[in-house]
């Protein structure tokens, strides 16, 4: 799965689940509410959280399809369901293309990300569905209207003054763009102002929100071949996980991003021909991962050494 997809995950997939499906007014006990159109939604959301997006995506469509029948007076669900949905199914056609390598399912998912922007009504739904449509349109190598894409986001963030720990995801997609565009001055002026709202982000206690961008800022840079840039990176993403792992709870998907990180992060200080670096990294993760699925491989990295 690539950076990009990895740090917008967070944004609408949670959120307007339970802002949709955790609050009852929003669908009133009336004899012509299909009985299973919850069960749909739960075990789409179950699904897609297991990456069975085959299955999630099955499960989404025939919830909009049970819905087109639903009778609901409120127009506000009318409209605001269906943008839900859509943008569902064009995350799971997106994550699809990856994970199937077939490319043709992104035209399915632009399709869809662009409807939910669309038909949109709420603001912070708008920027997600935005972001997914920048994403898709940054995979199919359609790297000027990514760039356009991210920039408007950027720009209704600004305007509205919310979603702080979003702002770096578009920085960074929009840094990225810059790149693939061969304009690498100005890329490095958006990772400069990327870094500065990272440190906001760091100030308001939203570190794992900066950790999901620093790791990839990081591997970025190494691309550049600017190490010493990318070792800064890395080391204030490794300060942060230390002191993130010592507290009592630090919550699911927190710990799979850390010990996933922390391998990735191993890896990459022995790219660099940091073994001190890595094996300090691999300890963190033999600490308070004992059990990971990644003990075997890094034994053998090391190994290697």
């Amino acid at each position: 799965m690539g950076v990009l997809i990895k740090v917008f995950i967070r944004s609408i997939v949670g959120v307007v689940t339970v802002g949709l499906l955790g609050c009852g007014f929003l669908f009133p006990s009336t004899p012509n509410r299909p009985p299973n159109l919850y069960t749909d939604l739960y075990e789409g959301e179950s699904l897609r959280y297991k990456g069975k997006y085959r299955e999630a995506l099955a499960k989404y469509e025939q919830a909009a399809k049970k819905f087109r029948h639903l009778s609901v007076d409120t127009k506000v669900i009318h409209v605001s369901f269906p943008t839900f949905l859509k943008y569902h199914i064009a995350f799971c056609y997106a994550e699809l293309a990856e994970t199937e390598v077939d490319v043709s399912l992104y035209n399915k998912a632009e399709a869809a990300a662009e409807e939910s922007y669309r038909t949109a009504i709420i603001p912070s739904n708008k920027t997600d569905a935005l972001y997914l449509w920048a994403y898709i349109l940054f995979k199919q190598e359609r790297y000027a209207e990514a760039r356009s894409k991210f920039e408007k986001l950027l720009e209704t963030l600004r305007q509205n003054e919310f979603g702080t720990e979003f702002t770096v995801d578009a920085l960074f997609g929009l840094g990225k763009a810059h790149l693939e565009l061969g304009n690498e001055p100005t890329a490095r002026q958006t990772f400069v102002e990327l870094e500065a709202r990272i440190q906001t982000l760091l100030r308001t206690d939203n570190s794992f929100y900066a950790t999901q961008v620093l790791f990839g800022l990081g591997k970025t840079y190494m691309e550049l071949g600017d190490e010493p840039t990318a070792r800064r990176v890395f080391a204030q993403l490794f300060e942060i996980i230390k002191i993130e792992l010592q507290e009592s709870f630090i919550g699911y998907d927190a710990e799979i991003f850390y010990e996933d990180t922390l391998y990735e992060l191993g890896k990459a200080y022995l790219e660099l021909g940091d073994e001190f670096a890595a094996r300090r990294v691999f300890a963190q993760l033999r600490v308070h991962f004992p059990k990971s699925s990644y003990k075997a491989e890094v034994e053998r990295l090391l190994e290697k050494q």
